[in-house]
């Protein structure tokens, strides 16, 4: 459940835009919700899509969050509501409207998993096929919420762009990005923007330490702007806690040839750690221990100078593994220069 008033205090020109047009009545075909990626943009369109239906909002026009309507939003399980994030009931292999209905009755089906969250064509298509069909609510309105729009590909923003000319009554769109600068203009010129700015780092550790009770952990992820979806994504078989002891490892013998050999026998020898995202966190965590560090000799604005272009360097389609090793001896020439 959402904390209304840190939300409210966090975004007030997002709550206020969207607190006028639902006290009003006034509801636009789609939304987007953009800026920085964090934990208050998922919230906060989840909050305005439970709103549009909820029968007891509050004096903002905001929903209560605990009738039913609101409450089987919340667990994707309204047949009104297509809410397609990474790891939700819609972001797997998609599903025909039969199998869907079982799933809205019994909860029981578990279709698999896509590898990769990539937004694509057949998500569309499902989600327009999904609302072909009257709704089954009191208020007749039906909603879809997108997250991390910015990963669609080029078709699926085409098929989502003619869904989007042609709107159907009452069913509304929300879109989320945390990088609108990817998504297609003509997406974004019919939508209504709601800017979202990013939260405090004391915010933003606050929030995290909702889910992880360490307070390294907390301060890594939140300097790094972690959020929900990919520190989630992270914590499934304790990842997140290898990793950071593996990067704590190599800091501390960043400088011996051993350091690098047993970053490729040891934790990045393990498949499920070789992932980008675990690299790219692995990458994170050696850019905290090398602030904590405290220093500004050459050396170390070196070292973090290369730590932030490997960073960068993940937004590239390059082998992830490569990168670490190729990073590991970089720190390694840079720490054994006098």
């Amino acid at each position: 459940m959402v904390d209304k008033q840190k939300l409210k205090e966090r975004q007030p020109v997002a709550w206020r835009i969207l607190s006028n047009a639902l006290k009003s009545g006034h509801i636009s075909h789609a939304y987007m919700f953009y800026g920085q990626k964090g934990p208050d943009q998922s919230r906060m369109a989840l909050l305005f899509a439970q709103s549009l239906v909820c029968e007891h909002p509050d004096e903002d026009g905001f929903a209560c969050q605990q009738c039913d309507t609101c409450r089987q939003m919340e667990r994707e399980i309204s047949p009104d509501f297509y809410w397609l994030h990474p790891g939700g009931t819609r972001s797997r292999k998609p599903m025909t409207r039969k199998e869907l209905d079982a799933w809205w009755k019994n909860q029981t089906l578990e279709p698999e998993k896509k590898k990769t969250w990539r937004l694509r064509k057949e998500d569309i298509q499902n989600l327009q096929d999904t609302f072909s069909y009257t709704s089954s609510t009191t208020t007749g309105r039906q909603i879809y919420l997108i997250e991390q729009y910015e990963e669609a590909t080029a078709s699926a923003s085409n098929t989502l762009l003619k869904f989007l000319e042609e709107p159907k009554d009452n069913l509304t769109g929300i879109l989320c990005t945390g990088a609108i600068n990817m998504v297609l203009p003509t997406i974004v010129s019919r939508c209504q923007l709601i800017p979202l700015r990013a939260p405090a780092r004391s915010a933003l550790e606050e929030q995290i330490g909702e889910l992880i009770e360490d307070e390294e952990l907390v301060s890594i992820l939140a300097k790094a702007g972690y959020d929900n979806d990919r520190i989630t994504s992270l914590l499934e078989g304790e990842a997140l806690f290898e990793i950071r002891q593996a990067a704590h490892d190599y800091w501390n013998a960043r400088s011996t040839h051993g350091a690098i050999v047993r970053l490729e026998t040891g934790v990045f020898a393990k498949g499920a750690f070789g992932s980008r995202e675990a690299v790219v966190f692995f990458l994170n965590c050696l850019l905290y221990f090398a602030e904590q560090e405290n220093r500004s000799d050459i050396k170390a604005l070196e070292e973090r100078t290369v730590l932030l272009e490997s960073i960068d360097a993940m937004r590239l389609p390059l082998d992830p593994l490569l990168l670490v090793e190729r990073t590991a001896r970089d720190l390694k020439r840079i720490s054994q220069r006098r």
